[in-house]
């Protein structure tokens, strides 16, 4: 494996942790405050390098996307070697949704490949390393509600939508 680096930075909507290789995006935290967000960096983190320009293109995405360009984030590579195969299939399924676009935990299954894995679809989104670029705020449950999001909640996903669609980023 590549040597890993991380970077932990406040953004707009929290604190913002990165863990990395040369090959790309290892895990995107998104926590209320900085420990929570090296925390979810994971066991990776203990290997990996402070290493703040070294996420130069990432940020730069993330800041454009937070500005409106909400397709930005398509250009963030990834390195999810270590993910299963059907994990990998729902989180490249899950970033083929448009922005401000919602799809179903059963449309999620079935364009993995999967029709009948709607939990198991569930269980790739709640384990999602790499939040906002694998975009699960835009999936939801199949009656249309929101469900879970644990990088900082139900308000949290609301707002990422809303601001995809083109309206206020409500901080509060």
């Amino acid at each position: 494996m590549n040597a890993q680096k991380y970077h932990i930075l406040e953004q707009p909507m929290g604190w913002m942790g990165l863990l990395g290789t040369d090959r790309g995006l290892r895990r995107l935290s998104l926590k209320p405050n900085p420990q929570e967000a090296l925390d979810n960096l994971g066991p990776g983190l203990e290997q990996a390098v402070h290493e703040p320009d070294g996420f130069d293109s990432e940020l730069d995405c993330l800041e454009r996307y937070f500005r409106g360009e909400s397709g930005a984030l398509d250009e963030i590579e990834l390195d999810l070697e270590d993910a299963t195969p059907f994990f990998k299939s729902a989180w490249q399924a899950c970033r083929s949704i448009p922005p401000g676009e919602t799809r179903s935990y059963g449309w999620l299954a079935a364009a993995a490949g999967r029709p009948l894995a709607a939990r198991a679809a569930g269980q790739a989104m709640a384990r999602n390393r790499v939040v906002l670029v694998i975009p699960c705020h835009r999936v939801i449950g199949g009656n249309g509600d929101l469900h879970g999001y644990g990088a900082g909640g139900l308000q949290v996903k609301a707002n990422l939508l809303a601001m995809e669609r083109g309206g206020a980023l409500a901080l509060a």
